[in-house]
């Protein structure tokens, strides 16, 4: 679900790429306003979904991930991702039924510690990949939160990642999308979606 998820994104992003005239430049902003923040939601919902069957348990293509939520529910996992992600103490038996109280499970800072607040039995594994070093999800999440909430202080936290690519100056967000990895020779946006597919495959063995 998700690399195909991706594979529309990486499409919509090369068509609004080739979009140049002066006429077509709303039309580019809201392409990439959307893909950019499709391909956020569809990590995160991957993130999320990963969690939550390890710890009610499922199979992967190479093992089988024993449950550990205690009740086996989603709603355990939820309660607990979104207690650990605020810093609370977590109960015995709590559940939660609201997703707008879950954290953002893509979110590579506050991942770790909601992994080891739920601990399931692959926990090393989710670590290693959800908070292994990957950049491209949390950039990803920095100019969407930009295109969100449009300010100079998000503004002035995409200028901050210029550094790791080669940057040209921007007037909007999504223009940071046009940047170029270095070690890839990619736009930046193509390499924060390999980046996220890295992971997927990781977690996936």
């Amino acid at each position: 679900m998700l690399r195909a998820q991706l594979e529309r994104a990486e499409y919509g992003f090369l068509e609004a790429s080739v979009l140049h005239k002066p006429s077509d430049r709303q039309l580019r902003r809201w392409i990439l306003e959307t893909v950019l923040s499709d391909s956020w939601q569809s990590y995160c919902n991957f993130v999320r979904h990963v969690c939550v069957q390890s710890c009610v348990g499922c199979t992967t293509s190479s093992s089988t991930i024993k449950a550990t939520a205690v009740p086996c529910t989603w709603n355990r996992v939820s309660y607990v991702a979104s207690r650990a992600a605020r810093g609370h103490t977590v109960a015995a038996g709590r559940v939660n039924g609201l997703l707008r109280k879950e954290p953002t499970w893509g979110d590579p800072v506050k991942i770790a510690t909601i992994i080891n607040a739920l601990n399931p039995s692959n926990k090393a594994v989710l670590l290693n990949h959800f908070s292994g070093g990957l950049f491209g999800p949390k950039h990803c999440q920095v100019v969407r939160n930009a295109t969100a909430h449009k300010n100079t202080q998000t503004k002035t936290e995409v200028l901050a990642l210029a550094a790791s690519y080669s940057a040209n100056p921007i007037r909007y967000p999504t223009d940071a999308m046009f940047w170029v990895d270095p070690p890839s020779g990619k736009f930046a946006f193509l390499s924060w979606l390999d980046d996220m597919r890295a992971i997927a495959t990781g977690v996936a063995a």
